[in-house]
Parts: C-alpha cells; structure tokens; sequence
C-alpha cells in the first residue's frame, strides 16, 4: 500500500465514522510526515474547532512524544477549552514512506448532563436490607466509590486535585462516610491520607467527626 491509498483508506473510513455516530462525533487525520502533523482531513471538526491545514492539536490529553512513538491510545477523557467533554481515541497508520495517525473524538457532553439528571432521579442511599442485616460497611462504601468513579470518568490515579476532591464529595453526598472506617477505606482506595480527605471536606464545608 503507498501513500495515495493508505490515505485514501482512513479518508473513507474516517468519513464512515463520522456518518455513523452522528454530528457529535469528529474524525481527523493527521499526516505525521510533515512538519507541523497537520491535519489532512476532519469530519465534523466543530466538535473541536479544527479544519483541514490545522497543526496538531493534542486537546490536553496526549503525550506528544507518545504520539511521535506511534502509541495508540483508547477511550481517553479530554475537554475542550470551552468545557465540553471529549472521549477519544486515536490509531497510527504507518509505514516506510507514510506515517497517518486517525482520531476518533466523541462530543458526550449532552449525554454526561442526562446521564447525571437520570441518576439523580434513581440514585438512593445505602441498602436498607444491608443497614438491617449488619453487612459489612466496606462492601457498601466500596459500592458508592465505584459509583462516584463512574461519575467522574477516569481512574484514581489520572484524577488532579479538584477531581479527587469531587469524588470525595461524592461519598460524602451519597451518605458512604456515615458508616464505619469509611475514611480509612477510602483514603486507602484513594491512596491518600485521612487528612487529606478531612481537609477535601473542610474546603466543601462538610465537618464530620475523626
């Protein structure tokens, strides 16, 4: 396969993508085999403000020389300078005489505010047949952990400071440090100290008793 085609292949397939799932998804190609990796073709590029010509553009998510190296990478969270929310994917497409690299960025924003307004609606507290039964704690605070890292869309470890704080409050609304050695367990899952989550807390106003 030379250039022409290889081009031609990702266009068509770029194209497809984006015909697939809608308006809110973008499909670029950057062509990494010229100074800038400039972008060889977009689809739907209002979703990040790009157009075709446009240097590369890494929306605060990728690791530049991670690109370079040729590193795919999946289903990562991105935001645009405007506050929507990104998931994207990226594939390299290379060989001796072209290097292409096609992304995959999905707009769901509008699906993270319903999502949201949906849970909201169904989300209740702590079992009432675990409260009854005398279940151990740790099995319905490591429940709400997990919820609270779904909400937020990312690992622990990727998570800054003001998602980290986020998630804590997280627990907090959802009742999980009512319950026993909740802070213990989850300084632990957060690999962070207890203080730390006191002062998270704190900086929310929420006192609870240590």
């Amino acid at each position: 396969m030379d250039r022409k085609e290889a081009f031609k292949f990702l266009d068509n397939l770029a194209n497809g993508i984006s015909v697939m799932f809608g308006s809110e998804c973008e499909t670029i190609i950057h062509d990494f085999n010229t100074e800038d990796c400039i972008v060889a073709s977009i689809y739907n590029g209002h979703v990040t403000g790009r157009k075709k010509g446009d240097k590369l553009n890494l929306l605060g998510i990728y690791n530049l020389d991670d690109m370079r190296n040729g590193k795919d990478l999946y289903n990562c969270l991105g935001k645009t300078t405007d506050g929507r929310m990104i998931k994207s994917t990226t594939f390299h497409f290379k060989s001796d005489n072209f290097h292409y690299v096609l992304g995959i960025n999905f707009d769901f924003t509008k699906l993270s505010i319903a999502q949201n307004a949906i849970f909201d609606i169904i989300k209740t507290g702590i079992d009432v047949s675990k409260a009854i039964n005398e279940n151990p704690n740790e099995k319905v605070i490591l429940e709400i952990f997990e919820e609270g890292l779904r909400t937020i869309g990312k690992p622990v470890k990727e998570m800054n400071k003001k998602e980290r704080m986020e998630l804590v409050k997280y627990i907090s609304d959802n009742g999980g440090f009512s319950l026993k050695k909740s802070i213990q367990t989850v300084a632990l899952k957060m690999n962070i100290s207890r203080y730390t989550i006191y002062n998270y807390l704190k900086e929310f106003g929420i006192d609870i008793a240590k």
